[in-house]
């Protein structure tokens, strides 16, 4: 007998994954990410993409809660909104094997669905980290090639890993979550060329929701190819052009280690694309060494920029338009950091762009593909700073700070939480969430959407 395809080996791992299977390190990043995520989504309540979706799709009698909000949802459209929500500012935690964000999808997806059907607090933990274990698998499967071809990686992989995730919460079996994935694919989508405007992440909404369909669909007896990942015509085929699709590639080791752990999952820093947050970083430190200081005119100054192939081909390469486009402006993120210390939110809005001397400061910064950086590594930067044609910095990075190997402290993860959720909810709220996203045993779906309510719309309360 052959053994099974891909679309039947990921569903059989996910429908037999036990929480016991998980070791406490995976279980432990789970949390953090799950927690890191919420927070961001926090951050992106009132965005313009959350706000537009929440006044489509809120409904008074809706049984789901919309985070920081008083409003409620029906289940899907309440994975939609958080959804958005999650996304809107480019915070959200990364993952390499997917080259995308896992969480965006999952954890408005899983914790929808967990409202809905009261799923424990170790339930949403092992349902996450199944989600991630598929997204990045079928990651592995598509390579590169998937994202060259402009497809964005989060929306497409992202649909299949919420079906997964959303399939083990409700309890399907291998034919079941088989169905579900195999749904999920025909659901999948998402263009790049939607990077920079508000439509980037309603792809990753619009994710979270359609795989927590698929999965309800596949549980209501919806049928669909076993083979609709690796078939012909079929997921791998149609997303990945050029023959370098590996289902083997996808399974390899699948049950021996967890992707929530290996390669881990990256948190941001900055609400920016994370393939520079290496470079962001090294002009950070540059200018903690006074090397931008107020008395130095930019004129004076050149920053040269080492940037890796794949930030080449993802950057904008004109002046941004609006504060969403400058998230992939190379120079403008790098005259920001330089000149102010800061990569914010703040930074990224249309009104920001508008900031004088900004436009002066870029261009004194001169980008280039680095040569001889290590293949394969998009994260790779290097800096080096003159000052009237002298050289006084050079430094490189292989990773950004929030990389599993260059950890965030949990000081640094409390601290970006804060910043994020307490606009949205107020401190002492902030304070309250915090403790529950801590407890143990951790808190169940429903405490958790009563947590991430908003009671009033008091927001500022200390």
């Amino acid at each position: 007998m052959n053994p099974p395809g891909l679309t039947q080996a990921l569903a059989t791992f996910v429908a037999g994954l036990h929480p016991d299977d998980i070791p406490p390190a995976a279980r432990e990043q789970a949390r953090r990410a799950m927690a890191d995520c919420l927070g961001s989504a926090l951050a992106g309540v009132d965005e313009d993409v959350a706000r537009i979706a929440t006044a489509v799709h809120s409904r008074p009698d809706g049984i789901c809660t919309l985070w920081g909000s008083t409003r409620h949802a029906d289940v899907g459209e309440a994975a939609l909104i958080n959804g958005c929500a999650a996304h809107a500012h480019s915070l959200d935690d990364t993952h390499e094997s997917m080259r995308g964000h896992p969480s965006a999808p999952l954890v408005p997806a899983v914790l929808a669905l967990g409202e809905m059907v009261n799923a424990s607090g170790e339930d949403l933990l092992t349902a996450y980290v199944a989600g991630v274990e598929v997204a990045g698998r079928l990651g592995r499967g598509v390579n590169d090639r998937h994202s060259q071809l402009g497809w964005h990686t989060t929306s497409t992989l992202g649909t299949v890993g919420a079906a997964a995730a959303c399939a083990w919460l409700l309890r399907l079996d291998g034919v079941q979550t088989t169905r579900a994935l195999a749904l999920a694919a025909s659901m999948a989508g998402g263009l790049r060329a939607n990077f920079g405007t508000m439509a980037k992440a309603l792809q990753v909404g619009l994710s979270a929701q359609r795989g927590m369909q698929a999965a309800r669909l596949a549980a209501a007896g919806m049928t669909a190819s076993p083979m609709a990942l690796e078939g012909h015509e079929g997921f791998l085929q149609l997303f990945c052009d050029d023959g370098s699709a590996d289902a083997a590639r996808a399974l390899h080791g699948l049950g021996e280690r967890f992707e929530v752990l290996t390669p881990g999952i990256v948190y941001k820093q900055y609400p920016t694309c994370s393939l520079m947050h290496a470079l962001i970083d090294l002009v950070l430190q540059a200018r903690a060494q006074r090397l931008f200081s107020a008395g130095h005119q930019s004129s004076s100054l050149e920053l040269r920029c080492g940037i890796s192939q794949r930030l080449e081909a993802a950057r904008g390469k004109s002046w941004p338009a609006a504060g969403l486009a400058a998230k992939f402006h190379v120079e403008y993120c790098v005259a920001v950091a330089a000149r102010d210390g800061t990569q914010g939110v703040a930074d990224f809005t249309d009104q920001a762009l508008l900031r004088p001397g900004l436009r002066e400061w870029a261009r004194q910064v001169h980008l280039s593909v680095g040569q001889d950086f290590p293949p394969g590594n998009g994260d790779y930067a290097e800096l080096t700073v003159l000052r009237d044609g002298r050289e006084i910095f050079r430094q490189r990075q292989a990773k950004p700070l929030g990389h599993p190997s260059m950890p965030l402290s949990a000081a640094q993860h409390e601290a970006k939480f804060t910043a994020c959720a307490g606009p949205a909810l107020g401190a002492a709220h902030t304070r309250r969430l915090l403790g529950q996203l801590r407890s143990t045993p951790p808190c169940s779906a429903r405490e958790l959407a009563q947590a991430l309510a908003l009671p009033s719309d008091n927001r500022k309360a200390s």
